[in-house]
């Protein structure tokens, strides 16, 4: 679990004649219709590396990501530079609202580290962040054919707010297989702890206290 007061975010400047079209390939969301706004880098495999707030600059593209992840976002990049005029920066910190990013069940950098699917995170999520129509990007394929399918995933994103963080995790934990289930972000707030976590969906039916993205 991860106390969110003690989550920084930096920016990742992606500089150079060909960031924005690479770019266009990496990231889920259609950078070519949209100034700012919320996209996903995945692996690959189609699992989310992590949720970033993008913005086109005159030389390419901000993207404001947690430091934990900062790092491994610029590793995978840097796996499909090849041939192009791009470089990669990590920047100064920038300010997020850590309240505002729980309360709308954002996912964070605990939650990427998770390695889940877009969809695991919620409708609103993948609506907000993929763009299906505008061409490829690496991890595509496996999450298109999840969308057409309407696939359901094994593990859902969920929040909450609890007096008692330790007994909602060990609830989280208590139905399903091994995995990621759990409280893995949390921040105090006057009525105790606001908290997002993940848990099995074998074992959501009941669980009147638990809220989820549409």
């Amino acid at each position: 679990m991860i106390d969110l007061q003690s989550e920084s975010w930096r920016q990742l400047r992606v500089f150079g004649a060909d960031a924005v079209t690479f770019l266009q390939g990496q990231l889920t969301q259609d950078l070519l219709q949209q100034e700012t706004g919320w996209t996903l880098l995945l692996h690959p495999d189609g699992s989310v590396l992590t949720a970033a707030r993008f913005a086109r600059l005159p030389e390419g593209i901000a993207l404001d990501l947690p430091s934990s992840v900062a790092e491994r976002a610029v590793t995978r990049l840097k796996r499909f530079i090849l041939r192009v005029d791009v470089a990669l920066e990590i920047g100064d910190h920038v300010t997020v609202d850590a309240a505002e990013l729980v309360a709308r069940r954002w996912p964070g950098g605990p939650e990427a580290a998770r390695d889940l699917p877009p969809h695991t995170y919620g409708r609103w999520v993948v609506d907000q962040c993929v763009s299906f129509t505008k061409g490829c990007f690496t991890g595509q394929e496996l999450v298109g054919r999840a969308d057409a399918r309407g696939a359901t995933m094994p593990w859902r994103f969920c929040g909450g707010q609890t007096l008692d963080l330790e007994g909602v995790d060990a609830s989280l934990k208590a139905t399903g297989p091994d995995g990621p289930q759990g409280v893995s972000s949390f921040l105090k707030v006057e009525s105790g702890w606001a908290w997002r976590g993940f848990i099995h969906r074998t074992a959501i039916e009941g669980r009147a206290d638990l809220e989820f993205v549409a």
